[in-house]
């Protein structure tokens, strides 16, 4: 195995973790959490280290997503989400899209698309989004309960979005440490 297999091993191995308020989503990406909700949200004790449980929501994230090692250089997220649709089209998931919106914020660039799906042969809410943080690109699932509103599932999809982070300063914070120590 070579250092970079070695090191996202390694990476994968640090996955799950106990709530913290930086949360390693990745090898690349963290959820910089500390003074949001999401600083008490529990990762799921049955998976595979990819999915944050908080009240009603359920977060999943794959940095490996299908279709993801198609990216290039000049690739927008637009390009990338058209190949990945086009893959869950032939995979036969069908979610009703509700809205398509591409969300800006100082850490994040983000494609996403609000829907109505099923999961289990339960209605959900999903925001599903190709978000892009710094150099690195991350595919987030957000479900909740099919009859939640559309607002609340806008307001904590754009608030997941902007506490993303391709650093973290520190294992609690991502706080940006000064430059005198």
């Amino acid at each position: 195995m070579g250092r970079g297999g070695a090191m996202l091993l390694a990476a994968a191995l640090a996955l799950p973790q106990s709530a913290a308020a930086c949360l390693q989503l990745s090898a690349d990406v963290w959820m910089c959490a500390r003074g949001s909700a999401w600083e008490a949200a529990k990762w799921d004790p049955y998976g595979d280290g990819e999915t944050l449980l908080l009240g009603d929501f359920v977060l999943n994230f794959d940095q490996n997503w299908p279709t993801a090692e198609l990216r290039d250089a000049a690739s927008t997220l637009e390009e990338q989400y058209v190949t990945y649709a086009a893959w869950v089209k032939d995979e036969g998931i069908d979610p009703k899209v509700l809205r398509v919106d591409r969300v800006t914020l100082p850490n994040t660039i983000a494609l996403r698309y609000l829907q109505r799906d099923e999961w289990q042969g339960q209605p959900v809410l999903q925001a599903n989004m190709l978000a892009e943080v710094g150099a690195h690109r991350i595919m987030l699932y957000l479900d909740a309960p099919g009859d939640m509103k559309i607002e609340m599932l806008d307001a904590t999809s754009e608030e997941i979005l902007s506490l993303l982070r391709d650093t973290c300063a520190d294992d609690k914070s991502c706080a940006k440490i000064s430059e005198d120590g």
